[in-house]
């Protein structure tokens, strides 16, 4: 990967839709001279996109199998006629479910996972690995609504799913210290060091069960923001704290067990390492444990064969500080040599209600424009793809344990949508430049530019003001499609024609520009 790039960004204000471009100052890029320029640098490359996702947790436990509400929502997420999401994040859950209420925690319904290691088949005359390395006591009856949406998500007609990633919260409670998927106390690390080699087999088992029917796994996430607290009261869901040292050893044992694993097996897992799921970058600007997860990993061989570095963001803001100091504190304890990589796992607002307009859409797509810019991050996953919380958690809404077919999308779905329908894995993403500008425009309007192999050209602009922003558009292009999101449109095409050089960018909006 070519290193971070930052442009500085200017645009000016003074231009109106459709005046001519003036006698500016030209360049390579803006040969006519045009003012309040938009070009795209295809030479200036940063990182290849891998994909666009969203979370199954905890609810596709919840829809029935089988029924219209299934069909509709595997459609609405991961088909072409939908949001197109090429990753499925499925959560390996711990068990919770059969705990029901445990002491000093209240699993609110929603929020239990259930498990594919079948507790009742547990032999108490064997030890604890000889049963979890088991893989007759393994089944998808456990979680079979989440497996079976998950199968309907990948066989429907037109599916876009091209990655399947299995992620744990907690460890399953029959190997945790207490017997909960929770710490008794806040930052307990709720694994015990003789219990990881159990862990890497329930993780290689459920694996295992998975593809046997019919799900390709192509990574696993074994811990999940391992710096949280994680027990005590006022847990309400399945969650393990791990110090840094202990997540990276219990990764490094699951690395080992899954090579050994396929050095004797005839049907090898091809099956990478995410890691470590850390928790919000802004967190640790000053004190970085996020970094101290990253620096104790890399102390062993497999951290040379992860597939990627994986953040969090929850409630971020739309800055770019926090996103390269995050990037920076890293580099500076690698390998100048290593090849960064990094996929944002898990967005989300971290707030009560549901915002179902355009201020919840174009925050997200100014965390995304962010994320893409100053993280590099090649990949892009939403929390929970469909909610039934008053709050803002959801891409869907939909009343769980249902057969309704009532599924509403709030604008954050389609602003979603505006990149994950038109930048694919394999583009590439390439400077992005505001040349000639004539007033300031703060930070209210960005933009990502993406090269596809073919050559063309997607442009998504962010304008979370409420001005109306023209542009002319440099470049020899001969067809446009402009594609927007706003407060009267859901991700429709307004334009689709000739190449056109004065864009008007309108208020609220997410729009995708494609040319070629």
């Amino acid at each position: 990967m070519k290193k971070v790039k930052i442009v500085a960004i200017a645009l000016l204000l003074a231009a109106v839709l459709g005046a001519a471009a003036g006698c500016a100052n030209t360049s390579d890029l803006n040969p006519d001279g045009l003012s309040d320029c938009l070009a795209v640098d295809t030479s200036v490359q940063y990182q290849t996109m891998t994909g666009w996702g969203a979370s199954s947790a905890w609810w596709s436990q919840t829809v029935p199998t089988d029924s219209a509400a299934q069909q509709q929502l595997a459609s609405a997420l991961y088909s072409e006629s939908g949001l197109g999401l090429t990753i499925y994040r499925y959560n390996l859950g711990g068990g919770s479910a059969e705990l029901n209420e445990e002491d000093g925690v209240y699993y609110v319904q929603e929020r239990k996972a259930y498990s594919l290691f079948d507790s009742s088949k547990y032999d108490e005359s064997k030890s604890l690995l000889e049963n979890f390395s088991d893989f007759s006591k393994y089944s998808i009856e456990g979680d079979i609504n989440a497996v079976q949406f998950m199968q309907k998500c990948l066989n429907q007609p037109s599916s876009t799913v091209e990655k399947v990633v299995v992620f744990v919260n907690s460890p399953h409670y029959l190997l945790t210290a207490n017997g909960k998927t929770h710490g008794t106390n806040e930052y307990d690390s709720n694994l015990p060091e003789e219990n990881y080699e159990a862990y890497a087999a329930y993780i290689i088992n459920s694996i295992r069960l998975l593809i046997a029917n019919g799900i390709p796994v192509t990574t696993v996430s074994p811990v999940n923001e391992p710096q949280h607290k994680w027990g005590g009261d006022g847990s309400t869901q399945e969650g393990c704290h791990y110090e840094p040292a202990e997540a990276a050893s219990v990764i490094n044992v699951l690395y080992n067990a899954i090579e050994e694993y396929n050095s004797t097996s005839t049907a090898a897992l091809d099956v990478k390492i995410s890691a470590p799921e850390s928790g919000n970058y802004t967190s640790y600007d000053v004190k970085s444990r996020a970094v101290e997860y990253i620096y104790e990993l890399s102390k062993y061989p497999c951290f040379n064969h992860l597939d990627g570095i994986s953040v969090h963001a929850y409630g971020e803001p739309t800055s770019e500080e926090a996103r390269l100091s995050y990037v920076t504190r890293i580099k500076n304890i690698l390998p100048e040599s290593y090849d960064l990589q990094i996929d944002m796992t898990e967005v989300c607002h971290m707030e009560g209600g549901v915002d179902e307009g355009m201020d919840s859409a174009t925050y997200v797509a100014k965390v995304i424009d962010k994320d893409l810019q100053y993280l590099d991050a090649r990949s892009w996953s939403w929390w929970i793809a469909v909610s039934d919380y008053d709050y803002n958690d959801g891409l869907l809404y939909w009343d769980y344990y249902s057969e309704s077919t009532e599924i509403n999308a709030v604008k954050r779905y389609y602003a979603l949508m505006q990149y994950s329908k038109f930048v694919k894995a394999g583009d590439v993403r390439v400077d992005l430049q505001w040349l000639n500008a004539s007033s300031t425009y703060g930070d209210a309007l960005s933009g990502t530019a993406f090269l596809r192999s073919d050559g063309t050209v997607t442009i998504v602009l962010v304008n979370d003001s409420d001005n109306i922003y023209p542009v002319n558009i440099a470049g020899g292009y001969t067809n446009m499609q402009i594609v927007t999101t706003d407060n009267n449109y859901d991700c429709k095409t307004t334009y689709n024609g000739a190449f056109r050089q004065n864009v008007a960018i309108g208020a609220k909006s997410v729009t995708t520009i494609v040319l070629s």
